[in-house]
């Protein structure tokens, strides 16, 4: 197949040429936000893990979502790091795998770029402990 990839343009998606009216700029924080509530969504993750360098805006007291995620864009590329918290009981690869897929899926197909390596760090886990039944006492 010799299709021709035009910015903008999918096979499902018209053929016609795209008008360009200007430049379209995707924040990379809108990236990290994409990819945490991907990520979220995944069976077997129970939270974010903060990526060890503090953002500016966690010195400024912002609430951030996208606290586990670094991006790093460059010519159209993208490359993230996710660090996640899982559940104890679920298959850690299995996890972290559907990570890479769905994130990767889900931020290509809303921005239009491609993504070259998400990498996933799982910092830590997380259990429910078991009620403890109380003895009767008498």
């Amino acid at each position: 197949m010799n299709e021709e990839y035009r910015e903008g343009t999918r096979p499902e998606e018209t053929k016609e040429p795209l008008e360009v009216l200007g430049e379209i700029t995707i924040a990379p924080d809108i990236i990290a936000t994409l990819a945490a509530i991907t990520t979220m969504k995944v069976p077997g993750v129970t939270g974010m893990a903060g990526v060890p360098t503090a953002s500016l805006s966690a010195l400024i007291g912002k609430r951030e979502l996208n606290k586990g995620v670094k991006v790093e864009v460059k010519d159209k590329t993208v490359h993230l790091e996710i660090a996640i918290v899982a559940d104890i009981d679920s298959v850690l690869i299995d996890v972290a795998r559907r990570i890479q897929r769905e994130v990767k899926n889900v931020v290509e197909t809303k921005t239009g770029m491609t993504v070259t390596k998400v990498d996933v760090n799982i910092r830590d886990v997380s259990y429910r402990e078991e009620p403890k039944e109380e003895a009767p006492q008498g």
